[in-house]
């Protein structure tokens, strides 16, 4: 159960991009060359969306961490040190020196016939068969609420997860596979954390424009690029993705 409640969160991240999509598509058409990437991304995207939903694997990767040539970030900095609220849900955002974690603490609702075998209704109390795990609920109609509350380790300072700056701007990257790196973009403004990816298609045809390769064509697109040339990516908004958090105070 608690897989498929995590679940959701990622499938409806997706659909959200969905509906950006669209919205970017009108904007693509001003070079002939991005032309042809769109018409590429648009013929691919029913793949693009089930790839996503499979697993919530990047749409893009890069063959090595970025920007390149670039020393490694050893730690956070402290003014990005803190407790961040996303403006999305109630999520909480912690970053310390080498770690960033997300507490979730809310409360799901499932309906009876969403249960899988594993699960068995005691009363109040839901149980795992398999784990033994028990949760108490709440009846609503057909419907099932339990409290969730749960950590998820987003990102560790290691050989795998490394950090470069560029130009005020922090740059997550993690390691996917041999030469293959997801990365996002983070800023702090004015109490405002904002943590962008690389997955709208306005993002990828304008990635792919600058890339040294463009051999892919179904996603995942690995890509090449120079430190100039990312930098160019990111002065043009690359990363459109967008999740803000809020800084609390302590």
């Amino acid at each position: 159960m608690l897989f498929f409640l995590r679940a959701t969160f990622c499938i409806s991240a997706l659909f959200k991009q969905r509906l950006r999509y669209y919205k970017e598509v009108k904007t693509c058409f001003t070079r002939q060359t991005t032309l042809v990437v769109m018409k590429k991304i648009v013929s691919l995207f029913p793949l693009i969306v089930l790839l996503m939903l499979a697993a919530c694997q990047p749409v893009v990767t890069f063959t090595e961490p970025q920007p390149a040539n670039t020393e490694n970030v050893p730690s956070f900095p402290n003014r990005l040190q803190g407790n961040y609220l996303s403006t999305e849900n109630s999520s909480m955002l912690l970053i310390s020196d080498k770690i960033i974690t997300r507490v979730y603490d809310y409360d799901a609702k499932v309906h009876t016939n969403q249960l899988d075998s594993n699960m068995q209704l005691h009363g109040d109390t839901l149980v795992d068969l398999k784990t033994k795990e028990k949760m108490p609920v709440k009846f609503e109609g057909d419907s099932l609420i339990t409290h969730m509350h749960y950590t998820d380790t987003l990102f560790v300072l290691n050989n795998e997860n490394v950090m470069r700056k560029l130009k005020g701007y922090y740059f997550l990257n993690t390691k996917y596979g041999p030469d293959s790196w997801e990365v996002k973009k983070l800023h702090l403004l004015r109490g405002k954390l904002t943590i962008s990816r690389i997955n709208s298609a306005a993002d990828i045809a304008n990635l792919l424009e600058y890339a040294e390769n463009n051999e892919d064509t179904v996603p995942p697109y690995k890509v090449t690029i120079t430190k100039k040339q990312f930098r160019k990516f990111v002065r043009k908004n690359g990363f459109t993705n967008d999740e803000v958090f809020v800084r609390q105070k302590k």
